[in-house]
């Protein structure tokens, strides 16, 4: 029997080989967003560049997982079970729970602000938790997720990750550190960073959202890992540089105390039955 490869392989075969399967399916859940929420299949496949017969079968096999199901024929949405997913975060998140029980002690600083928990994913920072209101909306709000350069709510965490993670970070994303006003070189970078860290809090004004002002404190593991933050935002018009370092010490005491709380929950033993 010749067994003998030529290059002519199928096409799936080729589309195959990019990847585990689970990575190539996760690939497919990543084209939902809230500015395409519903995909059809074939527009799907293209998109990712996978064959007919690949797009179809992960289709086929995302929505028996109730991963994603059929909003009308041959096109599709997220499914239920993320929505499961997401209740069940919700409700078990040590993080969540614990800003949760600390939500009576927030400061009322202005009467428009939202108190923000947001938890660091790799190198995405992604608000998991709000409390409060403002006249307009902001991008931080749960689920959304948010780079890790700009706003008080990302720069308390980046201050707070190793400096080889800095090092990392800085080769990476040459780009957004230089539009992040935290320096354009290493060095510079490498100061801002530490002097951010030593303050504690963390201060920014229309980075992320315009019109609005955020004051941020790190959240940190019973390791002394920094893994999200806790800020509040403002209307800009609502920033007074003379409470500022007030403020910025209340709202670091509040992540101490929230870093606390959510280490006691994580550590503490499930029940039984």
């Amino acid at each position: 029997m010749n067994h003998l490869h030529t290059a002519e392989q199928p096409p799936e075969q080729d589309a195959d080989s990019k990847g585990s399967s689970l990575e190539r399916m996760l690939r497919v859940l990543d084209l939902f967003t809230e500015e395409n929420p519903i995909w059809a299949v074939d527009d799907m496949g293209t998109a990712l560049g996978f064959t007919r017969s690949t797009i179809y079968r992960y289709v086929r096999e995302l929505a028996e997982a109730n991963l994603l199901f059929q909003v009308e024929a041959g096109r599709y949405a997220l499914g239920a079970r993320i929505i499961t997913w997401d209740r069940q975060l919700r409700l078990s998140d040590p993080l969540v729970r614990a800003a949760q029980s600390l939500e009576p002690s927030f400061p009322q600083w202005n009467e428009q602000q939202v108190w923000l928990i947001c938890r660091l994913f790799k190198d995405q920072v992604v608000c998991i938790h709000q409390h409060g209101n403002l006249f307009s909306e902001v991008s931080y709000s749960r689920g959304s997720p948010r780079p890790l350069f700009l706003g008080a709510t990302s720069k308390a965490i980046l201050a707070n990750m190793t400096s080889r993670q800095h090092n990392q970070l800085f080769l990476d994303n040459p780009d957004e550190v230089r539009a992040s006003s935290l320096g354009q070189t290493w060095d510079q970078f490498r100061r801002t960073l530490q002097q951010l860290r030593r303050q504690g809090y963390v201060a920014s004004a229309g980075e992320v959202d315009p019109g609005v002002y955020g004051l941020a404190a790190p959240i940190f593991d019973g390791d002394g890992k920094v893994i999200g933050s806790i800020s509040c935002v403002r209307p800009i018009q609502a920033r007074d540089d003379a409470q500022e370092a007030a403020q910025g010490q209340q709202i670091l005491a509040l992540a101490q105390d929230l870093s606390q709380r959510m280490a006691a929950l994580a550590n503490r033993p499930k029940p039984l039955g």
